[in-house]
């Protein structure tokens, strides 16, 4: 089955993304290559449990977070996600620094209940 793994943003707070995108530019260009490579492996038909990754960790309830690499003297930041195996589609739910991570992964484990109940998961 060749898997397309589409990326799905229309649960995260475009205003949030925007913020973060001008205060930490670096930091989220490495977010989003690191995400592309998360689905790089998915696309190549690789289920989860089967690859680790250093930044790709999860953090419960289907929210994984993508980690930031490679950017010297970087805010320490992460990119939350919903991998949905039910329909082959990544979705993007938020993004913070470790400062505000438990608010963050809070937010991002409402979003997937929200997801799940509409797929009917």
């Amino acid at each position: 089955m060749d898997s397309v793994w589409p990326i799905e943003n229309a649960y995260a707070k475009a205003a949030k993304f925007k913020k973060f995108a001008a205060q930490y530019p670096r930091e989220y260009g490495s977010l989003f290559a690191n995400l592309d490579r998360v689905l790089g492996i998915l696309r190549e038909g690789r289920k989860f449990g089967s690859f680790q990754i250093g930044f790709f960790r999860t953090e419960g309830e289907g929210v994984f977070r993508i980690g930031q690499t490679g950017v010297p003297s970087a805010k320490e930041s992460r990119l939350y996600v919903y991998p949905s195996e039910k329909n082959h589609t990544m979705y993007v739910l938020n993004i913070g620094t470790k400062d505000g991570q438990s608010g963050d992964i809070i937010e991002a484990k409402a979003i997937v209940r929200e997801i799940k109940s509409t797929l009917g998961a």
